[in-house]
């Protein structure tokens, strides 16, 4: 298909490197403070997203993605923990704080190998489909990394989560010139001053869409989130104007609100230019195989 040819042409350019270099497609992890917090920084062709385990100085555990960047270096999420920490962060998987950085909920996190077995990432880890599992006493998740996207797969879930997206559209917030798309492909202005988790009336409590899209006319790329297995729980869409967007599959009047683990959410970065009709098919696409590499 057009929209796949164009991307996987878009990936090896950024991969280009000197004549004679080696040209790869891998998933990059090493480990980085972002921050007050230390962190996995996991780079793909798609973006660098920081993934928090542990506060630097107390050695308090964490979890949850601090910073989302993409190729222009702008960071959609940039919480850290001091001035923007309210309440920014990636997936905000549940109420207790796991899966949310600085806001405890406990929990560790390791990579993994296949089989699930420990994987020491030394100086580096490198691989086309790199496996992270974190977990507390209620939750266990799995997160898949390739070059073309990211998925969350639910592995056990003993109290209610949600995927919750928090974070300045651009890196920063400017709702005069940023939208949220849908699967219609109508750039729609951020709603905002209704109350938390005010959707758009004609949707109820339910994005018509198995995904959302932040659009800001100044950046390269948009952020994507996809969602399946998600009917049970009520969804949000609204935005603090001056700080950041709220967006959820399955947080209901601001309470998490589901329990299944068949849920997965799909994300990532993709350029602009591909246009609505490429991003929505690349996205139907990574739900159909969200733990598999495009091929």
């Amino acid at each position: 298909m057009r929209f796949r040819t164009q991307y996987l042409l878009f990936v090896a350019l950024l991969f280009s490197c000197e004549e004679g270099e080696q040209r790869h497609l891998d998933v990059t992890v090493t480990e980085e403070q972002r921050f007050d917090y230390l962190t996995w920084k996991i780079e793909a062709a798609n973006g660098t997203w920081h993934f928090q385990r542990a506060q630097a100085e107390t050695g308090e555990t964490a979890t949850g993605f601090n910073s989302a960047i993409d190729k222009q270096g702008l960071d959609w999420i940039a919480n850290d923990c001091v001035a923007n920490r309210e309440w920014r962060g990636w997936p905000n998987f549940a109420s207790d704080g796991f899966g949310h950085p600085c806001r405890g909920g406990g929990g560790t996190s390791r990579w993994i190998d296949a089989t699930g077995d420990p994987v020491a990432i030394g100086d580096t880890l490198r691989g086309n489909h790199l496996m992270l599992e974190s977990s507390n006493e209620k939750y266990r998740v799995r997160y898949h990394f390739f070059s073309s996207h990211a998925a969350i797969e639910v592995l056990e879930a003993r109290d209610l989560f949600a995927f919750l997206w928090e974070g300045p559209v651009g890196g920063k917030m400017a709702i005069e010139k940023q939208y949220y798309l849908l699967e219609d492909g109508l750039k729609r202005p951020f709603e905002h001053g209704k109350g938390i988790g005010y959707l758009n009336p004609e949707f109820g409590n339910n994005f018509p869409s198995s995904f959302f899209y932040f659009l800001d006319e100044d950046a390269d790329q948009i952020l994507y989130v996809g969602a399946s297995g998600v009917a049970g729980g009520g969804d949000e869409g609204w935005a603090q104007p001056y700080n950041m967007a709220i967006f959820s599959f399955g947080r209901d009047d601001d309470k998490h609100a589901l329990t299944n683990t068949d849920a997965v959410a799909v994300f990532g970065f993709l350029d602009k230019f591909m246009g609505h009709t490429e991003i929505r098919d690349f996205i139907h696409a990574r739900l159909e195989a969200p733990f598999r590499p495009m091929e």
